[in-house]
């Protein structure tokens, strides 16, 4: 039965302060995926092939996150509102002339599956037809674009939406729902996705047992698991002295120190958990804690406990945007490329070109299934000017092995990072061609000053920084320094 289908996205509740002080409430994270992502899963499996996203205060940011809904093979259009303008309003704004069933949803409440509810109320005929559990309305129902209680109907931005509009209704057995108005709802929701709590939710990532479920190039032992129901999203790592116990949810790109221990609690993207550190009950974002028992709200200022980590850009466009500039380069370079080669064979003509094996920012599975930092083959022309003898590093560039601005790629022969997690985090650093230690620090450095560079990059980096280095680099080319043979003082 073809049906027009309507997502409402913007609710801002104040009640989810801070969590939502630059997006809406549809767009928190819930066990590795925003909160409407569910909805759009569920009216995937029901058939539905097209719907339209009002939005309007994070409009951009709510259509930069879902785009053109091509993971869920649907097609996904955009349509401003206007505040809390009435759904009926909003549907004669939209088309005065709809002719077809209206589903309207909102997609800033969590629900069980809903999909047996839009096949049952596409084909009973009725007028209007709701979604209901335990009573409650849930957001979702079913009508004709001139039905008499589409009129009645303000659940889209009520405080409320658990409020029944309509007398026909559709009981949902067996499922569950959370209109997410509180912190502790919030907290609570989570727990229970990750424990499998609503019916036909399906969590972002590998069950590999024991209630542990992984996502994509994550590292954790089983050594530190001690609760029922753990998740880990996408690009995390957790120690293997660690602790997890109860229920714990660990979001995308987040790193869980060694000994610390976390029971019961929600951990969001890009946190870092230092060493020693217990969280009990808790919400936490980066160095905000949120302890829902009490709705005590701290923050806690030492960066070696709690800290937000610098979310490094591994996108498509960046990658293209490397690859093409190393290219530029690379042309502009090629003059150069006899006077390194005379100047090699001069010098050590047996063997002009010293080969190098370094770490790449590409990762791998090794033999456990858990993602390690590739390696690549490169060289080095045997001169004395770095200029000189580091132009094969463009190569590497172009291939997307290394960023044109990052930390220094380390050697393979240098084994893995150190066990300080400051250590760790300038090792998952983006590596680069130019960057802090290659530009900043003179040659006879300290290998540790060069680390605390590299620490200070990763936890900060930014496209002004990286532009930064760009112009730095490009000022080194005319300085002594770039031609001149370096001094071999210290451990650098």
């Amino acid at each position: 039965m073809p049906m027009k289908t309507f997502i409402f996205v913007d609710r801002i509740d104040p009640a989810l302060q801070p969590l939502t002080a630059d997006t809406c409430s549809a767009l928190l994270p819930v066990a590795g995926k925003a909160v409407i992502e569910y909805t759009i899963e569920d009216l995937a499996r029901a058939g539905i092939r097209q719907a339209v996203i009002v939005a309007s205060a994070h409009a951009s940011r709510v259509e930069e996150h879902l785009g053109k809904g091509e993971r869920w093979g649907m097609s996904l259009d955009y349509f401003p509102g206007r505040g809390k303008e009435h759904p009926a309003r909003l549907l004669q704004r939209y088309a005065s002339n709809i002719d077809e069933p209206v589903l309207l949803i909102r997609g800033d409440v969590l629900r069980s599956s809903c999909a047996d509810f839009i096949k049952t109320a596409a084909t009973a005929g009725e007028t209007f037809s709701e979604a209901r559990i335990d009573g409650k309305a849930v957001g979702i129902c079913l009508c004709q674009p001139d039905a008499a209680a589409l009129q009645t109907l303000d659940w889209p931005y009520s405080d409320n939406p658990g409020a029944a509009t309509a007398d026909h209704a559709v009981e949902l057995a067996d499922a569950r729902w959370s209109a997410l108005d509180t912190l502790s709802a919030y907290h609570r929701s989570n727990l229970d996705v990750v424990a499998g709590l609503y019916p036909g939710l399906k969590l972002a990532g590998w069950d590999r047992g024991d209630g542990l479920t992984v996502g994509r190039g994550s590292n954790i032992s089983t050594q530190c698991l001690a609760g029922e129901h753990t998740f880990v999203g996408n690009r995390s790592r957790v120690r293997a002295s660690a602790r997890l116990d109860g229920t714990s949810v660990i979001s995308d790109n987040c790193f869980i120190d060694n000994q610390a221990s976390i029971a019961d609690s929600v951990i969001l993207p890009g946190t870092y958990v230092g060493e020693n550190i217990e969280i009990r009950n808790a919400i936490v974002n980066g160095n905000q804690v949120i302890r829902v028992d009490s709705g005590a709200n701290y923050r806690v200022a030492d960066r070696f406990l709690l800290t937000q980590m610098q979310r490094q850009d591994s996108s498509l466009a960046a990658q293209l945007v490397n690859r093409t500039a190393g290219s530029l380069l690379l042309l502009l370079s090629l003059p150069l490329w006899p006077v390194a080669a005379s100047g090699a064979l001069l010098k050590a003509p047996k063997a002009p070109l010293q080969r190098l094996r370094l770490h790449s920012n590409k990762y791998v599975s090794d033999e456990d299934q858990e993602p390690v930092r590739a390696e690549f083959n490169t060289a080095e022309w045997m001169v004395s000017a770095p200029v000189l003898r580091r132009l094969p590093l463009l190569l590497a560039v172009i291939s997307g092995h290394i960023n044109l601005v990052g930390a220094r790629p380390r050697p393979v022969t240098d084994g893995p990072p150190g066990s300080d997690p400051w250590e760790h985090m300038a090792g998952d650093a983006q590596v680069g061609l130019l960057g802090p230690v290659q530009l900043d620090l003179p040659d006879e450095a300290p290998s540790e000053e060069g680390l605390f560079n590299e620490i200070y990059y990763a936890r900060y980096r930014s496209l002004l920084s990286d532009l930064g280095y760009l112009l730095k680099g490009a000022r080194a080319m005319f300085s002594g320094r770039a031609w001149a043979a370096p001094r071999q003082v210290g451990n650098h």
